[in-house]
């Protein structure tokens, strides 16, 4: 059972998600410690959950103050779990769902997409792939955030994986530099900021 832990939507339960092969929501003690940190990131902001599965990021977000998110969702059971999860939480005139793959998603530009009403610039993304093709599917959507005019200006990014392995993500792209990096057990969160600067990475 996954439930909203900060915000105006705190202790809303979420709806049990379908079972689906690979489906892995982000567990709670780590969603906690992503907000925790993301706390003066949020208010206001524009939101891109690009692999939102259970959608409990891009809820938690809005909960805590984001302004609106487009949740991103290839399955097609998950993405009508997500409509009615949108319906339940009441928040259709700020959360909306595309369904289909993130790299199809992401291969207009930020201008073209905003004529559909997909929201963009972010001021938030959060890319938590499918363990397995995690390497691959980071070295295919980031370049393409960047390139595509998908960011906003110091736009901040939340990229999970898991280190199971000795599993590394791949190199970030330029744009892109890794504020800090946080260990979950075989978890793995790297807090990344758009910009054209160098900056210190911590390590914990």
């Amino acid at each position: 059972m996954q439930r909203i832990s900060g915000g105006s939507l705190r202790g809303r339960v979420l709806k049990s998600l379908p079972t689906v092969p690979g489906l892995r929501p982000t567990g709670a003690r780590v969603r906690e410690a992503i907000f925790d940190r993301l706390q003066h990131e949020l208010r206001d902001a524009v939101v891109l959950d690009l692999f939102a599965g259970s959608g409990a990021l891009a809820f938690e977000a809005l909960s805590r103050g984001a302004s609106r998110a487009t949740l991103v969702e290839r399955n097609s059971a998950v993405a009508r779990h997500l409509q009615a999860q949108i319906r339940e939480l009441a928040l259709g005139d700020r959360a909306r769902l595309w369904h289909g793959d993130a790299t199809t998603f992401l291969r207009r530009d930020a201008a073209s997409a905003n004529a559909a009403d997909l929201a963009g610039p972010y001021d938030l993304v959060f890319v938590d792939p499918p363990y397995e093709d995690t390497a691959a599917v980071l070295a295919a959507v980031l370049p393409a955030l960047v390139a595509r005019g998908w960011l906003a200006e110091s736009a901040a990014l939340v990229c999970e994986y898991d280190r199971a392995g000795g599993r590394t993500p791949p190199a970030w792209p330029p744009g892109l530099v890794v504020e800090t990096t946080r260990h979950y057990g075989q978890t793995a969160v790297e807090f990344l900021r758009h910009t054209l600067t160098t900056g210190a990475r911590e390590q914990c």
